[in-house]
């Protein structure tokens, strides 16, 4: 009787055991069987794409901001930081600048295509694709002219702390000769760099069935750090102001859209008017000690460059654009550091925004 009863049972576990793995299986199995079709994303999008982008590329070209030299002149005195030397190498600093400008090298685009991604308000619904539109440099090269260079040498020294038992001795470099050096005939040094320029596009695809137009609708402000984000200056804000309007652009993406890396419609860009007269400030949170290094600021508008430093960290300016610059233009900004450009033997560093801007003629 007992055999017959663990029979029983064995069997109707048995059939349960069956019928839940069988009716996993069909779930799997119909899951595999009927996927959700993708609608978009075929070479032809891809195609369609790089047409629809391909009219718009001088506008978008980054090289626009170096077709103009920095056309500096000026002198430079020793700060406090030039007379220290931890290795006790002569420090070499330029004392007058005569020139200085920039030798673009191969550049290299790379376009990056997300079709169906949620960015910005865009519904996962629509049909659209984004665009990461990224220029590369390489070998870009400064050019800095010179007449004259401030040598600072330096010699060991030992100081001895009688605080601690016993008395501990430690070498030091201290500064045994300070000059400034004139030549008969200019000067050149040259630095070696690369970047890379970064902004966002936004197209929309026709409605139209099997069709692959695509057209720009949205477009974001542009950048470039060099070397890295971590190395370049920190722009805090650029503003822009005119009777009775203020705006204000930050760099990272913001809910009020006032970051340089925000979507804007192609109809909602700032505008100025041909002729108008647009106030610009730009203020940067480095350097932290400004008596040890400065910021110079430079503003390209239509393919001309300005300085318009006034402080270690900031730059003020109008501008203006003239009836032939009417359409879509850019206000570029370079913020470079000065050691950049005064120690020969320093690495490049820099920052650079595009705003993208629509000169309208009213």
């Amino acid at each position: 009787m007992g055999q017959r009863l663990f029979s029983v049972n064995f069997g109707i576990k048995w059939l349960v055991f069956s019928a839940i793995s069988l009716l996993a299986f069909c779930i799997l199995e119909c899951g595999r069987m009927a996927p959700v079709p993708w609608p978009w994303w075929t070479n032809e999008d891809s195609t369609a794409v790089k047409n629809a982008i391909a009219p718009w590329s001088d506008y978008l070209n980054p090289l626009q901001v170096l077709r103009d030299t920095f056309r500096l002149r000026f002198s430079t005195n020793l700060t406090y930081t030039d007379s220290s030397s931890r290795t006790g190498d002569t420090i070499y600093k330029i004392a007058h600048i005569i020139d200085a400008w920039i030798e673009p090298g191969e550049v290299q685009r790379k376009d990056i295509y997300q079709f169906g991604v949620t960015v910005d308000t865009v519904s996962m619904i629509d049909t659209f694709c984004q665009v990461i539109y990224r220029d590369s440099i390489t070998q870009c090269l400064l050019h800095v002219e010179f007449d004259t260079l401030w040598v600072v040498g330096f010699r060991p020294d030992t100081i001895i702390d009688t605080t601690k038992t016993p008395p501990e001795t430690t070498i030091v470099q201290k500064v045994s000769y300070v000059e400034c050096r004139g030549f008969d005939e200019i000067q050149h040094a040259t630095k070696s760099y690369t970047w890379v320029a970064n902004r966002w596009l936004f197209l929309r695809r026709d409605t139209l069935p099997d069709t692959f137009y695509y057209s720009l609708v949205k477009l974001s402000g542009g950048y470039a750090h060099i070397p890295i984000a971590e190395e370049a200056p920190q722009i805090s804000r650029v503003v822009l102001s005119k009777p009775g309007k203020v705006d204000t652009f930050y760099n990272s993406p913001r809910v009020d859209g006032k970051g340089l890396t925000n979507l804007r419609f192609l109809d909602s860009l700032y505008k100025i008017a041909v002729n108008e007269e647009i106030a610009i400030s730009i203020a940067t949170s480095t350097p932290q000690d400004t008596l040890a290094d400065k910021n110079r600021f430079f503003v390209t508008v239509a393919g001309s460059k300005i300085d318009i430093t006034t402080g270690a960290k900031s730059g003020n300016a109008y501008l203006r654009f003239s009836v032939n610059d009417t359409g879509y233009q850019h206000i570029y900004i370079e913020v470079l550091p000065l050691s950049n450009i005064l120690y020969p033997g320093a690495g490049f560093k820099g920052i650079i925004w595009a705003i993208p801007v629509q000169v309208i003629s009213e």
